[in-house]
């Protein structure tokens, strides 16, 4: 028998390396098990179709967590757009610099309807259709997400949109009242083009010009300013699309007034600091429809112009002097005068405008009392004192009454014509 071997006593230290050892070994394969199963998973999948799922962006978890951020147009992002690549709302509702500056905005107005037109108090209610155009590159999307050709929003959904990005601030500067808003539309297109149609009523101040009644044309004037933004920031201008989309609508109608054309025209009006802001007016030409005044007015006023005529011509002259006594005929020419001041009262009563500025009515008006004027002076130096028979003689008197009797009737029939012509010019 051999002899028993002495036991040898191994080290503890030499166990707990080998147990160190075995966790180690532990933990490396589970970490490269992970990595191994999403590098199989990445090699299966698409290329360009990410796996959002798997790994949720903090974006992404925000846009779920507060819905109410989310952009109001509601078409889905294609699946090679990460949901990071969107820019922050704060920063949308900056000024866009991605064109440079100023920001153009181009303006337009369509005339839906024209309620109604005071001349006397140069007040029109209308409704129109404000359409503004701006470029925010920030909004550009791919053609392939609009079905259309353009992202469309309606309603609250655009007014939502416009609380969230940036737009021109645009008041009417000659609206004094406003009626009711009857909606908005906002569309944007892939180059990130936003186009604005907003249709509002509203009534505005108008300045009117009398001074060819009855056939004057007036302007029907919408003045646009930009507010807060100088011309430095902001510009309102149009091009051919803003002209051709500027006009009335056909079945638009205005009780005694023919619509025409619509008129674009850009200027700047001065600010606090020698600032400059854009403005832009829209000008509706209306001609009044001259039947309208011709009867109430113009034929009264012509009318009227006989009475201080009929003064001399219902007189002749004799050997002795004249054959109607001159009371009788000074008082046709009174009587003629109370009626030429009725007759500017219930016309300027009826047709405010033209009281106090130079038309063609006042200057009627003006030339019946230069008429009466001259048939009194006629009625008193010829027919009551005979001052030409006592100065010259009898044969010089009857050739001066020979020449007032168709002279002045000449004159003034055809200074009337003249006054009608030129307003109808």
């Amino acid at each position: 028998m051999r002899p028993a071997r002495p036991r040898i006593r191994r080290p503890r230290s030499r166990g707990l390396g080998l147990v160190l050892l075995g966790l180690l070994l532990c933990g490396a394969a589970l970490v490269a098990f992970p990595q191994q199963s999403r590098g199989q998973a990445a090699k299966g999948a698409p290329a360009s179709a990410p796996s959002l799922q798997a790994v949720p962006s903090a974006n992404a978890a925000a846009a779920v967590a507060s819905p109410s951020d989310a952009p109001p147009f509601t078409e889905p992002h294609p699946t090679n757009v990460a949901p990071s690549a969107a820019p922050p709302a704060a920063d949308l509702l900056s000024i866009p610099l991605g064109g440079g500056l100023p920001v153009v905005v181009r303006a337009a107005v369509f005339f839906l309807e024209v309620k109604s037109f005071d001349d006397t108090k140069g007040e029109v209610e209308c409704t129109v259709d404000l359409r503004t155009r701006w470029r925010d590159s920030r909004l550009a999307y791919p053609k392939e997400e609009a079905l259309r050709g353009y992202k469309e929003q309606r309603a609250s959904h655009a007014e939502e949109f416009l609380e969230q990005h940036w737009k021109p601030q645009l008041e009417f500067a000659n609206r004094f009242e406003v009626g009711d808003k009857v909606g908005r539309r906002i569309r944007v297109f892939p180059d990130g083009t936003v186009e604005s149609l907003e249709r509002r009523t509203g009534k505005y101040t108008v300045h009117v010009d009398p001074q060819r009644f009855p056939f004057d044309r007036q302007r029907i004037n919408l003045v646009i300013n930009v507010l807060e933004d100088t011309t430095d920031a902001v510009i309102l201008d149009f091009d051919k699309e803003e002209v051709e989309f500027s006009r009335v609508a056909r079945d638009a109608e205005l009780p005694g007034w023919h619509l025409g054309l619509v008129d674009l025209r850009g200027s700047t009006i001065a600010g606090w600091n020698g600032d400059r802001y854009s403005q832009m007016t829209a000008s509706l030409f209306v001609d009044r429809k001259a039947e309208t005044g011709v009867a109430p007015i113009f034929i009264p006023l012509i009318a009227s112009l006989l009475i201080p005529l009929l003064a001399i011509w219902m007189n002749k002259s004799n050997e002795d002097g004249f054959e109607i006594e001159a009371f009788e005929l000074a008082n046709i020419s009174v009587g003629g005068l109370f009626s030429v001041i009725a007759l500017s009262f219930a016309i300027y009563s009826s047709y405010g405008v033209i009281a106090g500025n130079d038309n063609t009515v006042t200057r009627l008006f003006a030339l019946n009392y230069a008429t009466l004027a001259i048939s009194l002076i006629v009625v008193i130096f010829f027919y009551r004192f005979g001052l030409p028979r006592r100065l010259f003689g009898r044969y010089v008197e009857a050739q001066l009454f020979s020449f007032v009797s168709w002279a002045l009737p000449v004159l003034t029939l055809g200074t009337s014509i003249a006054f009608l012509l030129a307003a109808a010019a």
